[in-house]
């Protein structure tokens, strides 16, 4: 923002020194960027942050620059001679939509001569950053430039039927703004319209169709206030973006804008002559108040810690415009004032406070300490899951929930939730299953040469259920290339099934989760087809549907579901495009996070030594390694250390059903050394513990 020295002095008798200006504005929040001098005037270059919209012109600067100097500032009114043509009876104005459009002022001028603006009014504006066009449109931008309302000026004859509507665009309209363009409109599009077309996009520019040229007698000066929201989302849907919709999408001033009206049609009957008709339209259909907040005294003392006396906070907050009502001795009662919108708390009225006061006269303290906060259990568990990750060679990924309905309904046949306003049609719905993110992620890197990858995300599923919409952490892997690269001493080596298990088996294993097991499920070689069929957790009524090919399982507690993993189908990878196999697995982390970390502990190294024997094992079709391992768990033998599957083949001398497996158990004891009848009697009881599962030595 381009403030003019001389411009402000209209307002309030500052100090010439632009540089003691400079350090003033940039210490109460409003950064001066450049200080510029332009024939006989100094122009300050004015950082305004978005939350600060009545600084965005040099009234509201000027407002400021009072408070901290402690001089009055120039009360806002025009005077003049309006005529005895009542303007009700040359224009109507009707709002049909009043929640985005709280307010409309209108005033007419007629008899008016449109010409070029005079010399200090055109080197004001240049000074400002604006380009001079003729009187009547320089005089709205000095207006806007002045107060920071923005007006707009029709050519009162272009206006069919004399009438004004504020409404929605209708399907098909189209408006030619003032830039030249011709703008396709939407019905959630805002447009000022007179009887029959758009002339004006509310907030934003103004139509070709209704400007003033130099033929121009008679002008209808609008000023309003419109939604920033409304007046935001059509600005981005145009690719626009002016002087007005910079101020309306920031929050404008709704009771400057009777005020700016006035003073714009003072400044053409001075600049271009003419009458001004009696009377000012105003449709406020519900007028906007302030809600009155507390400030109390020991909340100052607590914030800022300085005791500031009555008579500079009730000084320093009325000269910013706030109503100021003192409570007794703990407070005041403070009205903010329309054009602070940004102030709604009791520490924002201290900020002001300090702000004038100044912070380099605040005292330097060490604050208390704040009480001890509690452990955040949930976040705990949370970085652990991702720490131990990490240590397996994964990198977390953040994509977006928004993706195409369609390829969310190839994982999962819940309902998605549909986006009223999507940005594109492949981010037209939430996700109601994680993986076609992470293939997304897993495609990007490969079609990059980025082969060897790990992948972990811990995001959310949406759907639409009888209840309204509902959504679930899930936490997603993705793998994919070699787990070794070639070397003189190794061949490379692929990524299988067995290392996405191992590392879900280690993730799990952060947990004290008593009664977990491992399930395998088969589906043909190079067929297509549910990998998994979960029945419980948050995979329940198809929340997530596995299409898989090849070797697939999932882990459980008893019969809920934790997690589900497996190969991509061929079919989607073709669809894809994916390079190279891949493994998807999802375990349901809100349930795995309801589980208590495992404790740390330790066990000294036995002195003693260790001795190993060999089992050949007659093992049922039926019976998995998980099974073999959860019976020989439950024995709770001391003297085992370990076991081990080194050797597993089928024939037909094994017999019908069954297969062969050479388990390596590793005996050892922490007190002594074992003795040979102490490992006979190890071994059979190994050996009974695995009897209930059909499991026999050969032979």
């Amino acid at each position: 923002m381009r403030i003019s020295l001389n411009w402000l002095k209209d307002f309030v008798d500052l100090p010439a020194e632009p540089g003691k200006l400079k350090v003033t504005l940039t210490n109460l929040g409003l950064g001066v960027e450049s200080i510029t001098s332009s024939d006989g005037d100094w122009i300050l270059g004015i950082e305004v942050t978005t939350n600060r919209p009545d600084c965005l012109n040099h009234y509201g600067v000027a407002r400021e620059l009072a408070t901290a100097y402690r001089l009055p500032l120039k009360k806002l009114g025009a005077v003049f001679k309006e005529s005895a043509t009542p303007a009700a009876s040359e224009v109507s104005v009707e709002i049909e939509n009043p929640d985005l459009c709280a307010r409309y002022c209108c005033r007419i001028v007629r008899n008016i001569e449109v010409q070029p603006s005079p010399e200090w009014l055109a080197r004001r504006l240049e000074a400002a950053g604006a380009r001079a066009i003729n009187n009547v449109a320089d005089i709205t931008n000095y207006v806007l430039l002045e107060l920071g309302h923005p007006l707009h000026a029709f050519d009162l004859s272009t206006i069919r039927q004399h009438r004004i509507v504020v409404r929605g665009a209708r399907s098909g309209e189209t408006l030619r703004t003032l830039d030249g363009q011709e703008r396709k409109l939407a019905q959630e599009n805002l447009v000022i319209a007179d009887a029959e077309r758009p002339v004006a996009l509310a907030g934003i520019m103004g139509g070709e169709n209704s400007a003033i040229s130099g033929g121009a007698k008679s002008v209808l000066l609008e000023s309003a206030w419109f939604d920033p929201l409304s007046v935001r989302r059509t600005a981005k849907s145009l690719g626009m973006h002016t002087e007005a919709s910079h101020r309306f999408e920031r929050g404008a001033d709704i009771e400057m804008a009777p005020v700016a009206l006035d003073r714009a049609a003072l400044l053409v009957k001075e600049l271009a002559g003419g009458e001004i008709l009696r009377g000012l339209l105003d449709v406020y259909p519900r007028r906007m108040r302030r809600e009155k907040l507390s400030l109390r005294r020991r909340e100052i003392v607590r914030i800022l810690g300085a005791e500031i006396v009555w008579e500079d906070v009730e000084r320093i907050l009325r000269s910013l415009g706030f109503v100021v009502e003192r409570r007794g001795t703990e407070g005041w009662g403070v009205t903010p004032p329309s054009f602070r919108l940004d102030v709604t708390r009791e520490v924002d009225l201290i900020e002001e406070v300090a702000r004038h006061f100044g912070y380099d006269r605040l005292p330097a303290r060490v604050l208390p300490a704040p009480p001890r906060p509690e452990d955040d259990i949930l976040r705990e568990k949370e970085l652990a899951v991702a720490r131990r990750l990490v240590e397996l060679g994964y990198h977390e990924i953040k994509t977006s929930s928004m993706i195409d309905a369609a390829e969310s309904a190839l994982f999962s046949d819940l309902s998605p939730v549909e986006l009223e306003n999507p940005l594109s049609q492949e981010a037209s719905s939430l996700r109601t299953s994680v993986i076609p993110s992470m293939l997304a992620a897993l495609k990007w890197n490969l079609d990059r040469d980025c082969e060897d990858l790990r992948f972990f995300e811990i995001g959310k599923i949406y759907w639409n259920s009888s209840g309204g919409p509902r959504e679930r952490w899930v936490l997603s892997l993705g793998l994919a290339g070699r787990r070794r690269d070639q070397t003189v001493h190794d061949d490379a080596r692929d990524l299988d099934v067995f290392d996405l298990k191992g590392d879900l088996a280690a993730l799990l294993d952060v947990f004290a989760i008593k009664g977990l097991r491992f399930r395998v499920a088969t589906t043909g070689a190079g067929s297509d087809g549910p990998a998994i069929a979960g029945t419980s957790g948050p995979f329940q009524a198809g929340e997530i549907k596995r299409v898989a090919v090849g070797l697939n399982a999932e882990f459980l507690r008893g019969e809920d579901l934790l997690g589900a993993f497996g190969q991509l189908a061929g079919s989607l990878l073709a669809a894809y495009k994916l390079r190279r196999l891949v493994w998807i697995a999802e375990i349901d982390f809100e349930r795995l996070l309801e589980f208590s970390i495992k404790p740390k502990s330790f066990e000294p190294f036995s002195k003693f030594p260790a001795v190993q024997r060999d089992f050949s094992l007659r093992v049922p079709e039926q019976v998995g390694f998980a099974g073999i391992t959860e019976a020989l768990q439950q024995l709770s033998l001391p003297e085992l250390f370990c076991f081990t599957p080194l050797e597993l083949f089928r024939d037909g001398t094994i017999g019908p059903q069954h297969y062969s497996l050479l388990l390596r158990a590793t005996f050892q004891s922490q007190d002594h050394t074992l003795s040979g009848e102490e490992i006979a009697a190890a071994s059979q009881e190994l050996l009974g513990a695995l009897q209930p599962l059909g499991i026999r030595l050969r032979g």
